[in-house]
């Protein structure tokens, strides 16, 4: 079967996280949103419909695009906002069968659809008529429902590592596994003495190569990605997910970690998304909780947005950073290529390529900016391209 993975007009509404990558690429529980696709759907091919700006990366990456299939080929369409379950499977057996076209969301969106051809795709794409719900659909539509999800999707994800080779068989000395059944760690990840890892309430993967330092505590659910460290004295609470290569320190708890992305010192992060490429400064601090306990309201695209919870924390786009002992309020977004130090709170919405803090913020010269990330990235035998720095171009010059 021939799997169509596309974006909506949507992929605005997670603001900087999408900015430098399509929605199937944002991370919740152990995987990208399209490594769940694959791993559920193994024999299938793949194709995408995104963005134009993206499409030179992808031929580079030899991914199929929208073009390559063929008219009269019949191709299962699906919007990437989807998290992939078994309801989805059902649903998929259903069209399949019955030969429903396709089913259309509250928000006029198109969701999921089987086609024989690109152009009947497009018009039904374009369509703003509702034809029906599905609604056990588990769909994210703002940067918290990715978090609001990493438990579950953490939990349900375990199920795909736990088929892989090469687990650790015998346990390191010196350390505490509580419900040892619910511990997964990879052969070549370091367990040091004195850690303590709990399981109890949801599972716990170590990747390979990670390297858990003496003395830090990780609860589950949690994943720690390939090559990642988690420094000493770490409190790594619940539902949090760190990416590859990223090195963490002080009190985290539900939250994400994109990949290569440090927060090496004390300080606290709850119920954030913090992209790749970032830094925080020692004892930065996000807030994740109001005072009154109301919802936080998030601003998306000018928009103030209640996001229907009390938990909402940090969200950073991809090269940003802090100073020591930055603040952040509940529900601050951050952009991409940012700096921010100083004392007191910053603004809740911090645009790209500005640098500053509370009551002065300026627009870094963009040239020193690329300069850094290329920097930053050698660090780690990585290379900005050339399509990477033409995107970045083009959001530096939109933003104000």
């Amino acid at each position: 079967m021939k799997i169509l993975l596309f974006e909506d007009n949507y992929y605005n509404n997670f603001g900087p996280l999408t900015k430098l990558r399509p929605v199937h690429e944002l991370r919740t529980g152990i995987y990208s949103i399209l490594e769940k696709y694959k791993k559920l759907f193994p024999k299938d091919e793949f194709y995408f419909y995104h963005r134009t700006k993206f499409n030179a990366k992808y031929r580079e990456g030899n991914l199929k695009l929208f073009g390559s299939i063929d008219d009269g080929e019949e191709f299962l369409a699906i919007n990437s906002r989807i998290l992939p379950d078994e309801n989805l499977i059902k649903y998929i057996e259903l069209i399949k069968t019955k030969k429903k076209k396709y089913t259309k969301g509250k928000n006029h969106s198109l969701f999921v659809g089987l086609f024989d051809s690109k152009k009947k795709f497009k018009n039904a794409f374009s369509k703003k008529t509702i034809t029906s719900i599905f609604p056990k659909f588990k769909i994210i539509s703002y940067p918290w429902d990715l978090v609001l999800y990493n438990a579950s999707e953490i939990i349900s994800d375990t199920k795909y590592t736990t088929q892989e080779k090469d687990w650790m068989r015998k346990d390191p000395e010196n350390v505490i596994f509580t419900n040892r059944k619910n511990i997964h760690v990879k052969s070549s990840a370091k367990i040091r003495a004195g850690v303590i890892i709990d399981a109890s309430e949801g599972p716990v993967i170590i990747d390979e190569n990670a390297d858990i330092m003496h003395n830090s505590v990780i609860i589950g659910p949690t994943y720690i990605g390939k090559g990642s460290t988690v420094k000493i004295g770490a409190k790594i609470y619940e539902n949090t997910s760190i990416g590859e290569v990223c090195k963490v320190g002080g009190e985290i708890e539900g939250s994400i970690i994109h990949g290569y992305s440090n927060k090496q010192h004390d300080g606290f992060l709850g119920h954030a998304y913090i992209s790749e490429w970032c830094n925080l400064g020692a004892d930065t601090n996000n807030s994740d909780l109001k005072n009154n306990y109301s919802n936080v309201k998030v601003e998306i695209n000018g928009e103030l947005i209640d996001t229907g919870s009390m938990f909402v924390g940090l969200i950073m786009g991809d090269h940003s950073k802090t100073g020591i002992n930055t603040m952040f309020n509940t529900g601050t977004v951050v952009g991409v290529g940012c700096n921010i130090y100083g004392e007191g709170f910053p603004e809740r919405n911090i645009p790209d390529f500005h640098w500053g803090g509370k009551g002065k913020l300026i627009r870094y010269p963009f040239k020193r900016t690329i300069a850094t990330m290329v920097t930053v990235m050698s660090r780690r035998n990585k290379t900005l391209s050339k399509k990477d720095v033409e995107i970045l171009e083009k959001i530096y010059l939109k933003s104000k």
